[in-house]
């Protein structure tokens, strides 16, 4: 399966609602699962952390997650324009790739390059050793648009022509390559 536009819909396939549950598709693959999505009461900031990858270890081995969270940024502030925050907190440990501490940072990494001033890195009481959460909010305004539109661009042009599965680097190596083009600029 080659990565190639990202879809997301509600349960079944509907149009997605504030509030319902995400549903993230390559074509007609089902990659994640997103449930809930708490909405804010006044509307204007969402809440990403229950993340469900279909795909399993699969999927760590493209490490879809960063890409997936971008897209999610960018669809909400495109089809919701009440929504001026999405707040997260990524916990989930990823044991296929290096230490966990290189993981939150990595995450951090790509935060802060769409524009999240305030990430926080900490660790999470767990019987994984090396487990962090990453958490922050990103704010929309146009500078940080144009810094999340920048990523996720990169992202999808280094997932476009790259099989799930087949990157040997895995995550990590997708991520050394976004870092080597971002200090080349």
């Amino acid at each position: 399966m080659n990565l190639k536009k990202l879809r997301i819909t509600g349960p079944h396939g509907v149009k997605y609602k504030l509030g319902d549950p995400m549903l993230v598709h390559d074509g007609t693959e089902l990659l994640c699962t997103l449930d809930p999505v708490p909405v804010s009461p006044s509307g204007s900031e969402i809440r990403v952390e229950h993340f469900t990858p279909s795909l399993g270890e699969v999927e760590e081995g493209r490490h879809l997650g960063r890409l997936v969270f971008l897209e999610i940024c960018a669809f909400v502030v495109e089809h919701f324009h009440q929504v001026q925050a999405v707040s997260f907190a990524f916990s989930r440990p990823v044991e296929l790739l290096a230490g966990g501490s290189q993981h939150a940072a990595d995450r951090a990494e790509i935060m802060h390059r769409i524009g999240i001033d305030n990430v926080r890195v900490a660790p999470v009481p767990s019987a994984i050793p090396g487990h962090f959460v990453v958490t922050g909010v990103w704010i929309y305004s146009e500078r940080n648009m144009a810094a999340l539109n920048e990523v996720l661009g990169e992202l999808r042009e280094l997932y476009r022509d790259r099989p799930i599965g087949t990157d040997p680097k895995g995550g990590v190596g997708v991520l050394k390559r976004i870092a080597s083009r971002w200090r080349k600029q």
